[in-house]
């Protein structure tokens, strides 16, 4: 029993040096020691707004050569907002919108289709894959619609019934809103905004990638 009791003397004894020493230690750094953490600086992604037709031939080349492309190529620092109304005019009576557009009444319908795709798709790479698709060859709108959004695995019954009903119209009433907003008002389709910021447009219509990769002040990605 007492040799029992010394070896639990001595294991205590031992504790407590243990414990004094983690303490002087401690108590020795000094009183000004503080755990420094490096602040990170944040870069949002640059907004996009495209403001376009749907058979117009600038906005059609401007979205399959620039704007998909640049976006499969930069989708981690931008987002895309699509726009289509150009120059087109809004008109109500008795609470039902009706438009006249540019192109005439087909661009109407097509500019519906692609109002009603960028509302209800929220998947931002398929509603550029869809609007490149349907801009391509707009001239049946209905039809290129549904084709190309059933290509990409999307339900077309929502969206015909979009564009066959009040909802269509009231989207395209907002999209004519938003581009009649714009100051300086637009005098050339497609117009560009980067980050709310018309400045550049020459520039962003001609290489749109290249505009971007020199505008943004984060790290930049590979194909800058």
């Amino acid at each position: 029993m007492g040799g029992g009791r010394i070896v639990v003397r001595v294991i205590i004894l031992l504790l407590m040096v243990v414990l004094s020493w983690k303490i002087w230690d401690y108590t020795a750094l000094p009183a000004n020691t503080t755990h420094e953490f490096k602040e990170v600086e944040a870069f949002p992604p640059m907004r996009v707004e495209v403001y376009y037709e749907a058979l117009c031939p600038d906005s059609r080349y401007f979205v399959i050569k620039h704007l998909l492309p640049t976006y499969n190529k930069l989708k981690d620092i931008i987002t895309v907002a699509l726009v289509p109304y150009g120059k087109a005019s809004t008109h109500e009576k008795e609470g039902r919108y009706s438009f006249k557009c540019q192109h005439g009444p087909v661009e109407c319908r097509a500019n519906t289709v692609h109002a009603c795709v960028t509302n209800l798709i929220k998947d931002e790479t398929k509603q550029l894959e869809i609007v490149s698709c349907m801009i391509e060859k707009n001239d049946n709108p209905m039809k290129v619609g549904q084709k190309c959004v059933e290509k990409f695995g999307e339900q077309w019954e929502g969206v015909e019934g979009c564009v066959n009903g009040e909802k269509g119209e009231s989207i395209l009433k907002h999209m004519g809103d938003m581009t009649h907003s714009l100051n300086p008002p637009v005098t050339f389709i497609p117009t560009i905004l980067i980050d709310g910021s018309q400045a550049g447009q020459a520039k962003i219509l001609q290489d749109l990638h290249k505009f971007l990769c020199r505008k943004y002040k984060g790290p930049k990605p590979a194909s800058c």
